[in-house]
């Protein structure tokens, strides 16, 4: 089909004279001079095409993984608080993707054992429930300690029966494979089906915790036996790989099992981590026909709840990974390690001190995505010719359209978008699009239809809703 572009051009506090409606268009919403200081963009414009169509999201998520007791010993209202903040689509995060920890933890306290997966995660699974959520993802972190090469859940080790690893106790593959599908059947009896399960976490690495080591020959030769386990428990859920550590591991890891035909036949979904590697090219040319997950990262560093503080757990960092992971990776999903968590590391997004809810601002970075671009939108078109933006469109299943802006630049950076045709049209004499700005003193305030200036290091939400 041939794109009709229009193009519009406007000065702050003028009106829009066009609207985004017909796929196939393209709209340019122009930015003008700074109101104070900065430097003038010269009419260049954030052009929006909703006739291009690029990645399916299926959505924002993180774990809980051997941590759940931080929010079930709350009080009620404090973990109602919690699990608000984190699954709540109009006043919290809305992330709409749980990932469960599977495979045995050794850390004091920490409840999560072989068969005791199930049990010890369904409360999450129902928290997530109650706000509408019905994606989950469940990992594996290792194999029981009697499947594996070292006899232990940590230290690495492999599978037993794997190419290359032999032990006394014989192959284990199809063992292993029958348990990992009988936990995602246990899943599913409690009403809540896992879209996918992964096999290994991290597998290029083997730490003191519970781990598994597979190279990528490895993991290809495993996956035809999960995939056939899970048939033979008549289970639609995908089988996943592999959460590597790093984005360049995990194209390794893309590589081999796409790369052969029996195991190719039973992936449905990519996964990796961003810890050695950021997430900033494909992971896959096979993204089109596998999504594409990055599944886990986070920051170590001493709790730190700023936005813009130069370090890297600040909201702006975390609001740019998740821009540059959408637009130049292709992510189909973000991951961050937890979602609440009583670490005094910036390694949740959510901090539960005592019975204290405190919120980073790299959850309202994250907030800022997950709230607002829903399961089965539709990354369009976005372009500026000011490198000191950072643009991203979403077009949700309703309709409406999602368009991200991060000012880089310490200088104000006006974007128009005015009514009173604003995009969407009218609704009440007034435009029905909002903005919502994220930066040092707001989390996610909405700062109405107006022509908007991005303030200095923010991120502004644009929420157009649908004709």
């Amino acid at each position: 089909m041939k794109r009709t572009a229009m193009r519009v051009s406007l000065a702050a506090g003028s009106c829009l004279a066009a609207l985004i409606g017909l796929a196939g268009s393209t709209a340019a919403l122009a930015t003008a001079a700074p109101a104070t200081g900065g430097t003038a963009t010269g009419g260049t414009a954030i052009t929006v095409q909703p006739g291009h169509r690029d990645q399916i999201i299926n959505g924002f998520g993180f774990a809980e993984a051997f941590r759940e007791p931080v929010i079930t010993a709350l009080p009620a209202a404090e973990q109602r608080q919690v699990e608000a903040a984190l699954f709540d689509p109009s006043t919290g995060a809305g992330f709409s993707i749980v990932r469960f920890g599977l495979g045995g933890a050794t850390d004091p306290g920490d409840p999560i054992n072989g068969p005791g997966d199930v049990a010890d995660q369904v409360w999450l699974g129902r928290a997530a429930e109650r706000y509408g959520v019905h994606q989950f993802y469940a990992d594996a972190w290792s194999a029981p300690a009697g499947m594996k090469t070292n006899g232990s859940l940590d230290n690495g080790g492999y599978l037993c029966g794997s190419p290359g690893e032999s032990c006394a106790a014989g192959d284990k593959r199809q063992a292993y494979a029958a348990l990992l599908a009988a936990e995602a059947k246990g899943f599913a009896r409690h009403g809540m089906p896992l879209t996918a399960i992964d096999f290994v976490n991290e597998p290029e690495i083997g730490p003191a915790y519970a781990s598994m080591l597979m190279t990528p020959a490895q993991a290809a030769d495993f996956v035809p036996y999960l995939g056939r386990a899970l048939q033979q428990e008549h289970l639609a859920t995908k089988v996943a790989c592999c959460d590597a550590e790093g984005w360049t591991d995990g194209a390794a890891y893309a590589s081999a099992v796409l790369g052969s035909p029996a195991a190719a036949r039973y992936v449905g979904l990519i996964t990796s981590h961003g810890y050695t590697a950021p997430p900033t090219v494909p992971l896959t040319s096979a993204r089109l026909s596998r999504p594409v997950w990055q599944s886990e990262w986070a920051d170590f560093s001493a709790w730190d709840p700023a936005w813009d503080d130069g370090t890297a757990g600040s909201g702006l960092t975390w609001a740019e990974h998740i821009q540059t992971a959408l637009t130049e990776a292709d992510v189909d999903a973000f991951f961050y390690w937890w979602g609440a968590s009583a670490s005094t590391a910036n390694s949740g997004l959510v901090q539960v001190a005592g019975a204290n809810v405190n919120l980073s601002k790299r959850y309202w970075a994250f907030a800022a995505f997950s709230r607002f671009i829903r399961p089965g939108a539709v990354r369009v078109g976005a372009s500026t010719g000011n490198a000191a933006l950072q643009v991203s469109a979403f077009r949700n299943r309703d309709g409406s359209l999602v368009v991200e802006v991060i000012n880089t630049a310490a200088t104000p950076q006006p974007v128009g978008l005015t009514g009173p045709e604003g995009l969407g049209g009218r609704a009440g004499g007034r435009s029905r699009a909002t903005a919502y700005l994220t930066d040092a003193t707001h989390s996610l305030a909405p700062e109405g239809a107006a022509a908007a200036t991005a303030p200095p290091r923010s991120l502004t939400t644009w929420v157009i809703p649908g004709s």
